[in-house]
Order: C-alpha cells, then structure tokens, then sequence
C-alpha cells in the first residue's frame, strides 16, 4: 500500500505541469483572439495616417503576421520539451523522497543510489518544487504560462537543491534543513545573482565587472513590481528599452492590456528626454509623450484661444522645470515628429474613437 502511494503521489506531482498546460489552452485562445483585432486595427490605423515613417511602422506591424508569432511562441510542440522535462525532474524527485524516509517503492538495486542524496537536497528539492508551482499558477492567472516558464522550472529543480546543498553546509544541523528549503524557495535569479556576488566579493573581483545603467522602469506611474519582473524577462530593464519595444511582442508575452501598454511606452518616450524630472509634469495634464505632444498642437494649431492657453501652460513647463521656453518648444517638435509617438497618437486615437 505504501508502495503505490508513492507511485501516485509521484505521478500526481509530475502531471500538474500537462494539467495546468491543458486549462491554459482555452486562455491562449483567447488572448491571440485579442492580439489579432488589435493587429487589425493597426492596419486601419495605417491607411489613416499619413506620414511615411508611420505607415512604414505600421506596414512593418502587419508583416509579422501576429499570428504566425502566437505560433511560433505557444504552439503545442513548444511546450513538449519543457513538459517532459519538469515532469520526469519532479517524477524522480518526489520518488527520491519516499526512498530516503524509508518507504522505496523501486527496486532494492536503485535505492543506494538514492540513498546517496543528502537530506539537504531533497529540502532544496521541495522548496523549489513549491515555489515553483506557485510561480506556474501565479503566470497561469495572468496568461504567462510560457515554455521558457516551464524550462525555468526544470532548471530550478535541479540547480536550486544542488545550490541549498553547499550553502547549508556552513549552518548548524539544526538549522541546515531550513536553510536549504529557504535556498530552494529562493527565485534562482535572484539565488545565481546572491552566490556570485560573494565569490566575487571574496575573489575580489568587484573592480573587473563593467558598469551598467540601473534600472529606470520604476519611474513610469502604473510599474507595478510584477510589470517590471514581465518586462525584464523579454530582456526590457530601461524606459529606453520599452519605448522603442515592439508593442505586438509585448502584447504576445505579457499579460499588459492593450491601453496600458500604450500609456507606459508614451512615458517612456518622454521619459527618454526629461528622466525624472517627468514627474513634475503630471500637475500640468502630461503624462506621456503623447499628452505632451497634444498640447504643442494646441499651442500651434488651435484656436488663437487655444494657442494662447497652450502657451500660458507652456510657460509654466519651462519654470518647472527651469529650461528656457525655446529648449521646451524644440522639445515639444522633436516629440511631434518622433514616428513613434506619432504612431501611438494615431493608434490611441483610433482605438478611442
């Protein structure tokens, strides 16, 4: 009896992944349907605004042939590799378990070599299959269960014991097992990033690393910690990054809603020109390059009323943020005919109306 409960729990373990890949087929649907209308509405977008680089943005949206990208991403033979992997680390894991508290269900010739796994591992094991699962679940709600997600998983499995092995060897016993379920439960990002900067440190090798720029993300109103960890993971850790990305990829591999998506590249873009001091634009109705580039308009193209109105703000700007009117205005034309922000006004306009 203790025998096929091992059997069972061990394949109960190894069959969450194909379980959770199942549901989330319906979810996959569902979220390429809504990258396809939004691809649609790209190419009305394209016929009605005028401007070369726009339509050549726009051109270049349609060629990707969003659904081929879906594809390519989330297609069933993408997810079989991954699958196979996490369940058959998970499978052996949990088996590995029953052997080392005495209830083997495998022959009497494997179980030495089970035997040879420290209490630490299995603690490692444990922690990093929990956390994990969690993880899956977490990106399963918000349509990000990913094969590079299940991949992670696999990896973390047999790294993260591994990695809770050595470290709990500098603790006491008592507390060696904690420990180790603590380093299996630890991201492995954030665990390969803690272990090398030690050896570094010891090595002393913090002189050798080149200096890179920290990242800007956070100061985007709405950059949730979950938005920044979606983002980094597509390789996007700067407002530069996310103002020149490519919004049909993101839409494909982040849980971003289309208006969302669409307000934080403007930040982005203006966020690319003033840096922080964007901040102090909110009071004044600008948030993003396309709000900023909507008063220039006014201040250019409106009404005399509105113009002199547009200016007064535009004054104002200029105080704030202690540049000459003339650095503000020039600002404001770089923005206008930026093909970027253009394309975002005409899209968000459109989506709007």
């Amino acid at each position: 009896m203790e025998h096929l409960l091992a059997w069972a729990l061990a394949t109960l373990a190894a069959s969450l992944y194909p379980l959770l890949y199942l549901s989330y087929c319906r979810a996959v649907g569902l979220n390429r349907q809504e990258v396809l209308d939004f691809i649609e509405k790209v190419n009305r977008v394209n016929t009605v605004l005028s401007t070369q680089e726009t339509r050549g943005k726009s051109s270049m949206f349609c060629r990707q042939h969003a659904s081929t990208m879906f594809d390519i991403k989330y297609a069933w033979r993408a997810y079989v590799l991954p699958l196979f992997l996490a369940s058959t680390v998970t499978f052996f894991g949990v088996l590995a378990g029953f052997v080392k508290a005495g209830h083997s269900p495998l022959p009497v010739e494997l179980v030495p070599l089970f035997n040879k796994l420290s209490p630490a591992f299995l603690a490692g094991f444990a922690g990093a299959f929990l956390s994990g699962i969690w993880e899956l679940i977490r990106r399963h709600r918000r349509f990000e269960f990913s094969p590079d997600a299940l991949h992670r998983m696999w990896h973390s499995l047999l790294a993260a014991p591994l990695t809770a092995t050595l470290l709990s060897a500098a603790f006491k016993e008592e507390v060696a097992l904690i420990v180790a379920f603590g380093v299996g439960a630890t991201p492995w990002r954030e665990l390969s990033d803690l272990v090398s900067e030690q050896v570094r440190g010891l090595l002393r090798l913090t002189g050798s690393r080149p200096q890179e720029e920290a990242s800007t993300l956070h100061h985007l109103q709405g950059m949730t910690r979950e938005l920044i960890h979606s983002f980094k993971e597509e390789e996007i850790t700067s407002t530069e990054h996310l103002a020149y990305a490519d919004p049909i990829t993101l839409l494909l591999t982040s849980n971003v809603k289309i208006f969302q998506l669409l307000d934080l590249i403007s930040q982005a873009l203006l966020h690319c020109y003033l840096g922080e001091k964007c901040e102090s634009l909110r009071p004044f109705g600008i948030r993003g390059a396309i709000e900023a580039t909507e008063l220039w308009t006014r201040a250019t193209q409106g009404t005399q009323e509105e113009r002199v109105k547009a200016m007064e703000v535009l004054n104002e700007i200029a105080k704030t943020l202690e540049l000459p009117v003339p650095a503000i205005q020039n600002l404001m034309t770089v923005l206008l005919k930026d093909p970027h922000v253009v394309f975002l006004r005409g899209l968000g306009g459109f989506l709007r109306g």
